[in-house]
């Protein structure tokens, strides 16, 4: 399980105004924060309204891996703050994201096939996200065929078969799981499966309880990966337990996080 760290976003108001004073000392505690609380990668998202996010990608970058030692998720649509991004990272970073609608498909899978990095594949295509599971599944082939066809392992591709809040449709999160049961199921298997899950709460009271039982479904039908808050001790508490029925080896990461006093029990 690839745990990715979500709190470096500059949509988030506490980031986004450290990346316009350049106050480096806050991205690098989060970025610690995060790495300590069991991250295995940190996003990274720099986009701020009216600044240039080719200068300020690369910035952020650069910061976070002087403080932590842990490769990065490049958060951005912008091809030129993507490229500049890679050109200071260490290590290969993983591109977040491209997806089946056209102009993405045009612009960034040359600059995923041509450098040396993995990337997240989001199921939506030029009319959205799907609806339905057939939807998001032909999607999700339209942009992971030809990265494979490119010569890209299925193991650098990272799917996010996409959550809705059950508060809009009830049916979002069982639609979901069938996309990653029926994924593991296709000709696409081999690659990861990734995303954010704790959009399936939004509008719900009591988010987090949701989103641990999510988590853990999702889990049991193929998630691999996931970008999340690792903060959240309970979140990551049920995570490492799910990963003890689920994974060979697996209750190595439970009973250290036991011994440490760490678990949410």
């Amino acid at each position: 399980m690839l745990i990715i760290g979500e709190s470096l976003n500059a949509t988030r108001p506490q980031v986004r105004a450290a990346v316009q004073s350049r106050d480096a000392a806050f991205i690098q505690a989060l970025a610690k924060e995060q790495a300590l609380a069991g991250a295995h990668m940190l996003d990274v998202n720099a986009a701020v309204p009216g600044q240039d996010e080719v200068e300020d990608l690369p910035w952020m970058v650069q910061v976070v891996q002087e403080a932590v030692d842990l490769p990065l998720s490049l958060d951005s649509s912008n091809v030129e703050a993507l490229l500049a991004a890679m050109k200071v990272h260490r290590g290969r970073p993983l591109i977040n994201s491209l997806s089946a609608e056209k102009d993405k498909l045009e612009k960034l899978l040359p600059v995923v096939v041509e450098n040396d990095c993995s990337v997240i594949v989001l199921c939506m295509d030029d009319g959205g996200i799907p609806a339905d599971v057939e939807g998001r599944l032909r999607a999700a082939r339209a942009a992971v065929l030809p990265l494979l066809e490119a010569g890209k392992k299925p193991e650098d591709i990272f799917l996010d078969p996409l959550v809705m809040s059950i508060s809009v449709d009830p049916g979002a999160a069982r639609t979901t799981l069938e996309v990653i049961r029926r994924v593991r199921e296709s000709e696409m298997a081999g690659v990861r499966i990734t995303g954010g899950l704790s959009n399936v709460s939004f509008g719900m009271p009591g988010r987090k309880l949701l989103n641990r039982v999510f988590l853990t479904m999702a889990m049991t039908v193929g998630l691999d990966s996931c970008i999340v808050d690792v903060r959240d001790r309970a979140l990551m508490s049920t995570l490492y337990a799910a990963r003890t029925f689920l994974a060979e080896g697996g209750s190595r990461e439970y009973l250290k996080a036991f011994r440490e006093g760490w678990l949410v029990i």
